[in-house]
């Protein structure tokens, strides 16, 4: 018999948890963020949008990678290769999640709060 909590998995709540603390960082919500805004984008445009070092940024993209909340492909024209990043499916699912809590949320919020996605 499987454990249920709140009418869901065991499995499956573990699942959600790894998904939003993947967010839980404010590096990674902003390029996830920036990723949903901007489809295919390129890692180094993530770098600058974010305002961190390139390494510190490769990692937290690969937290979000493996959180299957982001995808990327690697492209090569030439000499120069590209890296362009997209929400996957369950990604774009988070994204619409959250915009939907902002949205409740704003409604009672403080209009000077800074809740936008």
């Amino acid at each position: 018999m499987e454990t249920k909590l709140a009418g869901i998995s065991l499995k499956e709540a573990q699942r959600k948890l790894l998904t939003y603390t993947a967010l839980g960082n404010h590096v990674r919500l902003e390029a996830f963020l920036y990723i949903a805004e901007q489809p295919d984008v390129a890692f180094k445009v993530i770098v600058k949008k974010v305002g961190a070092k390139d390494t510190l940024v490769a990692y937290h993209l690969g937290v979000l990678k493996s959180a299957d909340l982001v995808s990327f492909t690697y492209e090569r024209k030439g000499r120069t290769s590209y890296s362009k990043y997209n929400l996957t499916e369950l990604g774009r699912h988070v994204f619409e999640d959250l915009r939907t809590m902002v949205k409740q949320v704003s409604v009672t919020a403080d209009p000077q709060d800074d809740l936008q996605l």
